[in-house]
């Protein structure tokens, strides 16, 4: 039994690390508790390393995906040394951020590589009750926000600046959420907990359309998409299993009752997808300047930075700049794109480039092995989850990330890594 616990302890120690911002946002700026800024995030990490790490390092670790670790870990120590030998003409950025930056993801390489490859089920059990808690800590929230107003998009303000939030973060927890509950429901055959899984997903799937945002949403649309293209016979012969059906009803009753008690509900959920709707028209016309709908024929801001950025790219950077500055980049952090791919490219140069973006193209080619031979359910889960990051590398985030760096250490240790001797070594204790 307790050897059991201490695995569901340090699954919840991996979640902390790699999805913190939930929950840190909820404590911080929902609740107020602890300091502001950037030190309660990092003292969270800390708090899950100490949950994650076993009390005897002198035991056996488990590989992670080498091909994975060999790109990211390349392109971290490309990035350390533009860091100290050619940093930007602006100035380097902040000595101890920039340090834990590096940090922290190798200590959660290493302590999640003590995790044991067959107990990956256990990480994705807890996620389903991780990302419910901060799903419903959101919502709890807003209802205390004086500054939240309906029809905005359901983040939690910055106590620093009422001004500013975070939707994102509450977007992708609940996709974990939807992810994570259906198939921890596909592998349970107690059908009152499978109900609880699937009402879980739903639930989930409500406060991702009230975060709206559309890197989720539009990513939610293409793993469906995948799911039916991979299983649509199989899930079509299932769908009039009378278990099935059985299940479906319950699932609908219950649903279509907490509808009719809280009918603000699905007014709230139409609203927030009709708005979706729209920003979705004006981002499609903002790029390609086609109208989907004449309401929705506006620039939306967000995708003009990003249009700039390939522009300042092919036109300045590839057209004006010198042979030396497109083959090194204009210096670490020269340039804030909020588009990674290309980011790389003109602050690091060429080789730059390669080591950061060929981790993405492993990335896929393993999504598709594992989408036909997934190792696990969890590799399964990053699979899908892993069609958010391909997005997220032309619509967010930078190429030196800590956050999205965590997010790739859980690639990393355990994306397309089966449950073999093979994989594993053991440490020894050394002769002083």
């Amino acid at each position: 039994m307790w050897e059991e616990l201490k695995y569901y302890r340090q699954a919840l120690g991996i979640n902390m690390l790699w999805n913190a911002y939930p929950i840190v946002f909820i404590v911080r700026d929902g609740f107020g508790i602890g300091p502001q800024g950037s030190t309660f995030t990092i003292l969270y990490w800390v708090v899950g390393l100490a949950l994650l790490m076993p009390l005897n390092i002198f035991r056996t670790v488990f590989l992670p995906n080498q091909t994975l670790f060999v790109c990211w870990f390349s392109f971290l120590v490309l990035g350390w040394v533009y860091w100290k030998y050619y940093p930007s003409p602006a100035g380097s950025p902040e000595r101890l951020r920039e340090t834990l930056t590096y940090i922290i993801p190798v200590v959660f390489l290493f302590a999640s590589m003590y995790y044991p490859n067959d107990k990956a089920d256990v990480v994705l059990k807890v996620m389903v009750f991780y990302t419910l808690v901060a799903s419903i800590g959101l919502l709890y929230s807003l209802t205390k926000d004086p500054h939240w107003t309906f029809g905005e998009r359901a983040a939690i303000k910055f106590a620093a600046n009422t001004q500013n939030s975070n939707p994102h973060a509450y977007a992708n927890n609940a996709l974990c959420s939807i992810l994570s509950a259906l198939l921890v429901a596909g592998r349970t055959k107690n059908w009152i907990f499978k109900i609880c899984y699937f009402l879980i997903a739903i639930f989930s799937l409500g406060v991702l359309i009230l975060a709206r945002t559309n890197m989720s949403l539009i990513g939610l649309g293409v793993m469906i998409l995948i799911y039916v293209t991979l299983h649509g016979r199989g899930m079509v012969v299932s769908i009039f299993k009378p278990r099935v059906l059985a299940i479906a009803a319950v699932v609908y009753g219950i649903v279509a009752f907490l509808l009719s008690q809280f009918q603000f509900a699905s007014y709230a959920l139409g609203v927030y997808f009709n708005t979706f709707m729209s920003r979705f028209g004006s981002v499609i016309y903002t790029v390609t300047g086609v109208e989907v709908d004449q309401k929705t024929a506006s620039i939306d801001h967000s995708s003009v930075n990003r249009v700039y950025s390939f522009k300042y790219v092919f036109e300045v950077f590839l057209g004006e700049g010198s042979l030396g500055t497109i083959l090194f980049g204009e210096g670490y952090k020269a340039q804030f794109f909020d588009v990674p791919a290309i980011e790389a490219l003109v602050n690091q140069g060429i080789l730059g480039f390669i080591l950061f973006n060929s981790f993405f193209v492993v990335m896929g080619f393993t999504a598709l092995q594992q989408f036909f031979r997934p190792a696990n359910d969890l590799s399964l889960f990053l699979a899908y989850f892993s069609i958010i990051v391909l997005i997220a590398l032309f619509s967010g985030a930078r190429p030196q990330d800590l956050s999205m760096w965590l997010v790739y250490v859980m690639f990393i240790r355990f994306f397309g890594v089966y449950s073999t001797q093979k994989a594993k070594s053991t440490l020894q204790p050394q002769p002083a």
